[in-house]
């Protein structure tokens, strides 16, 4: 289900999604000590829930991928600090990008508008290894369902151009 025709991305709707996942992020961190899968993260998986489930989807299974590759290279390569953190990140986007080059051309509206969506995986993966699992996903989950709650009700009423 997408709430956009055609797949066009306003830069309202893209600036209100980050922007109000940003806001809830930080609630989140500030409130809770736990980082919902980054600061953006929560934006952009809204954003993908807007544009279409499937992208959202995409993005859970590639966290999850990721996940579990960095801890096999983590008993291989000493990972910590900033080296951790560029190490998910590249090891994301490798495999974002891979996927994009095997499936973008039978799907080709998947990956629309996926460039921090490449990001965002490694992110969370990035966090699900810093911090404890189930309040890592709890938090990104309720954080990204906030975010796309608000972005829903304002694409409803109309306040929010989506076109």
């Amino acid at each position: 289900m997408t709430f956009l025709p055609g797949g066009e991305l306003s830069p309202q709707l893209a600036t209100m999604c980050l922007g109000v996942g940003l806001i809830f992020a930080l609630i989140c961190y500030l409130t809770t000590n736990l980082s919902p899968g980054g600061m953006i993260t929560p934006g952009w998986m809204a954003l993908a829930m807007v544009e279409d489930h499937l992208q959202a989807f995409v993005m859970v299974v590639m966290t999850v991928v990721t996940f579990l590759l960095m801890k096999v290279l983590q008993r291989i390569v000493i990972l910590y600090g900033k080296r951790l953190f560029a190490a998910v990140v590249l090891l994301s986007v490798l495999l974002q990008v891979t996927a994009f080059l095997i499936i973008q051309r039978d799907v080709p509206l998947l990956f629309a508008h996926q460039t921090l969506g490449f990001v965002a995986p490694g992110l969370i993966a990035y966090q699900l290894i810093r911090q404890p699992k189930g309040a890592t996903i709890l938090a990104t989950t309720v954080v990204s369902a906030a975010t796309y709650g608000v972005v829903i009700s304002g694409i409803l009423t109309g306040l929010v151009p989506v076109t």
